[in-house]
């Protein structure tokens, strides 16, 4: 039978905690010291300077409120938050998807973290990562999520195994299937296939 996996305590643990308890301004104390990383996720997700990153943030704070009852601890607080900040901002994404179609060009996105020495080259990466982003709206959920979080956020396989609170090998599993349905893709956008790779 399997075991329940370990408690994972951070920084944030004993405020999560005093949440779960319902102590008086716990929830404004988790709101407050998270949502600096909850805001930096959602503008790596829809790009630094689109309209929506303060009502999608302040979306995913609440979904974090409202997820933590269930949340036991499996992971890092930190990264249970990260991971609902993640889904959050990709679901608001995919609704966002036929106005941002119509003002692509306008919306600058954050970078995967890069040298860029001229506007010229800012653009191309943005359009590069915002090509990135569309094709993972065309996966399963399951391998857009893992491959969310291993390019675009950084996570390692192993910080994913963790705040996803599965195996390894279903984390590495899922990135290989996700690769192999996005070659053909990739064929056509040689510079995705760095930006997957380099996060490996």
């Amino acid at each position: 039978m399997d075991q329940p996996p370990s408690p994972r305590f951070d920084a944030l643990s004993a405020v999560a905690a005093a949440v779960q308890q319902g102590q008086d301004g716990a929830a404004d104390d988790l709101v407050r010291l998270a949502g600096p990383a909850v805001l930096r996720v959602v503008r790596q997700i829809l790009g630094t300077h689109h309209p929506d990153v303060p009502d999608v943030a302040q979306d995913a704070l609440l979904s974090v409120l409202d997820a933590l009852p269930r949340f036991r601890f499996g992971c890092s607080v930190s990264h249970f938050i990260w991971r609902v900040a993640a889904l959050t901002a990709m679901n608001a994404r995919r609704r966002l998807m036929l106005r941002e179609r119509l003002t692509q060009s306008g919306v600058e996105t954050d970078a995967l973290p890069a040298q860029r020495s001229s506007p010229y080259d800012q653009v191309a990466h943005a359009r590069h990562r915002q090509a990135f982003l569309r094709m993972l709206d065309e996966l399963p959920q399951a391998q857009s999520e893992v491959l969310l979080l291993h390019v675009v956020l950084g996570y390692t396989v192993a910080e994913i195994a963790e705040a996803m609170q599965i195996p390894l090998n279903t984390v590495r599993s899922r990135l290989l299937s996700a690769k192999a349905v996005l070659r053909q893709y990739w064929q056509e956008h040689p510079e995705l296939v760095e930006l997957a790779e380099g996060a490996s």
